[in-house]
């Protein structure tokens, strides 16, 4: 739902750039980035795990970095997706300012990649679980013991 939002906005933004000033196509997704830090700021102060024994200590520094995402993985794997398309709305946005000579539009939109890049790895770990055999053994040992103690209940 999240990024069908940032899409709309990135659009609205786009059109406000070809008929306005570009800074007021920043200040859209300027705004959706700032919900975006917002929520993950959130989200990590109130998802915090103490230790788990019956994990491995990979497991528990995996669940420590993400514990909002085996919350709320359809949450974090959404405002993730958010954040990535609020990185390509930042590419586009410099395209149109540099054909109306804004040429800030080049370093929001190198800021804008690397924030949101940035947050959308710390949102959600399925990036990092491609790239990795071993961290997906670990994220598989989190989500049976969540399941498992779930059952139990």
């Amino acid at each position: 739902m999240f990024q069908m939002i940032t899409i709309i906005i990135a659009l609205v933004s786009l059109f406000i750039c070809f008929i306005s000033h570009p800074i007021w196509g920043w200040a859209l997704i300027g705004t959706v980035d700032l919900i975006i830090c917002i929520q993950l700021w959130a989200a990590k102060q109130k998802y915090r795990f103490n230790y788990i024994s019956d994990l491995s200590s990979e497991a528990n520094e995996l669940l420590q970095r993400y514990g909002h995402y085996f919350a709320m993985p359809f949450a974090s794997k959404d405002l993730s997706a958010g954040a990535a398309t609020s990185q390509f709305a930042g590419i586009v946005l410099a395209i149109v300012g540099l054909y109306k000579s804004f040429w800030w539009g080049i370093a929001l939109a190198v800021v804008n990649w690397f924030l949101m890049g940035f947050i959308s790895v710390s949102l959600s770990p399925i990036s990092l679980l491609v790239k990795s055999p071993s961290l997906k053994i670990v994220h598989d040992e989190i989500v049976e013991y969540i399941n498992s103690h779930y059952n139990q209940k």
